[in-house]
């Protein structure tokens, strides 16, 4: 193989893990810049469900008040 196709491949590679180790930021807003709270399993009662949006894998974004 041609030095310049090792390259792109190993670039491609460098990529592609830096992508799924940042899949909790893969948004530019965060439940903390909405008041929201990453929480395992389920929210309270009293709070919306945001999704995992800025939290870690295996959390959901919970908010009691959406401002």
């Amino acid at each position: 193989m041609k030095p310049q196709c090792i390259l792109l491949l190993a670039l491609v590679v460098i990529l592609v893990l830096h992508s799924k180790v940042n899949e909790a930021v893969s948004f530019p807003w965060g439940c903390a810049s909405i008041s929201g709270v990453c929480r395992q399993g389920t929210c309270l009662p009293s709070e919306l469900y945001f999704g995992p949006l800025g939290c870690g894998k295996g959390f959901q974004c919970c908010v009691s008040h959406f401002l």
